[in-house]
């Protein structure tokens, strides 16, 4: 191995890839991995697959069972991932005005997430019975930088590691579950690795890269279009929250079970999810609130747009359009009575928002009502 080289080696551990990875000599390592975590000295770093649905509540016993297992140094920094790590292990290097930096990386993407944003409660249901995302990144640089210098390295690759994340299409800034460990030769060095400096340009076009190819690799870039149900959900606003809002203004029937409303209300809703049309609706509707959110629509700018002037009517307008697309002149009335009212989730929403939501409460629950009074023959009596 050169100066400036990482040796990677393969093992197993319960049937699963171990990937060690030896760096040219002691460097000093900033990381937030569950083994060896914050600021240590070290020359070997590992990645440990672990099955589908692991959930270990000490993950660090594994780790310290496969760092015994190999003989590894005790200072090892130890990751993990559920990814096919001798599928998607990528290495890769660069270099600007004579500073190198190399990365080494694992990603699967499955619960992408962006920051802030919540995981949508049907990615959640699948990951006991897929494999997780995470995205490991372990990148090297071959000049000594300060503590300062670690920690810039760290932002400069979190940043690289989400323009690779947009460039492969992946909705999100990251995974819920990812670890990053940035080394550096010991000694005085650099107070700075941002994307300005050439430390940081290398080690972000190694990571961006990496990324991206490991992505390929693990080959769940997560291009398909999702439907408004994912989006909403992200934005807190789930199927429960959804019919928790539409209960507060239900209109109970005796002979009316709770449970089977609450069915019916969800398989209009997923029926929904597929239908090209609500799809456009309420992607127009989210698009808009972004826009408004970020004062990029025009004469709503300056933060007039959050304080639902009465002049703005586009949002009433999408809330009709969808109301009498899903259940006619019925849907419209309970449309409009759920965003007078504004019942649960609705009253935190934004303008877009809450209509384009209250449409689809008020639309689904006109069809629920329509369908039991069918069923019943009281509609003509």
């Amino acid at each position: 191995m050169s100066d400036f080289d990482v040796r990677i080696e393969k093992g197993e551990h319960l049937g699963k890839p171990v990937a060690i990875v030896r760096l040219p000599g002691r460097h000093r390592v900033l990381s937030s991995t569950i083994m060896g975590g914050g600021l240590t000295e070290t020359d070997t770093l590992f990645i440990l697959e672990v099955k589908m649905g692991y959930d270990n509540p000490r993950p660090e016993d594994d780790l310290e069972e496969v760092r015994r297992r190999y003989s590894l140094p005790e200072d090892s920094v130890g990751f993990m991932t559920a990814a096919d790590v001798d599928r998607v292990l990528t290495v890769k290097r660069d270099e600007v005005n004579g500073k190198g930096a190399i990365a080494v990386i694992t990603a699967g993407v499955t619960n992408a997430v962006y920051a802030g944003e919540r995981l949508p409660q049907e990615i959640i249901d699948l990951l006991p019975k897929h494999v997780a995302g995470t995205i490991n990144i372990i990148a090297l640089m071959d000049r000594p930088v300060q503590d300062c210098g670690l920690a810039g390295g760290f932002i400069t690759i979190t940043e690289a590691k989400s323009a690779a994340l947009m460039d492969m299409g992946v909705k999100g800034t990251g995974t819920t579950s990812d670890a990053v460990a940035v080394a550096c030769p010991i000694g005085d060095g650099d107070k700075y690795c941002g994307p300005a400096t050439d430390a940081g340009i290398a080690v972000a076009r190694a990571v961006r890269e990496g990324v991206a190819d490991s992505i390929r690799k693990w080959n769940g870039n997560n291009t398909r279009p999702r439907d408004f149900g994912y989006r909403l959900d992200e934005m807190g606003v789930g199927p429960e929250e959804m019919w928790a809002a539409a209960l507060e203004l239900y209109v109970p029937d005796p002979s009316w079970e709770l449970d089977r409303i609450k069915a019916m209300f969800m398989r209009h809703l997923s029926a929904l999810r597929k239908d090209i049309n609500v799809n456009a609706m309420v992607y127009a509707a989210i698009g808009m609130e972004e826009m408004g959110n970020r004062d990029e629509m025009y004469g709503l700018d300056g933060g007039r747009f959050r304080q639902d002037p009465v002049h703005l009517v586009a949002d009433e307008l999408l809330g009709i359009a969808l109301a009498e697309y899903i259940a006619g002149t019925k849907g419209l009335f309970e449309y409009v009575r759920y965003d007078k009212r504004k019942p649960g989730i609705l009253g935190t929403l934004g303008p877009f928002l809450d209509d384009i939501v209250a449409s689809l409460i008020g639309s689904i629950m006109s069809r629920i009502y329509t369908e039991l009074l069918e069923g019943e023959d009281k509609l003509g009596s």
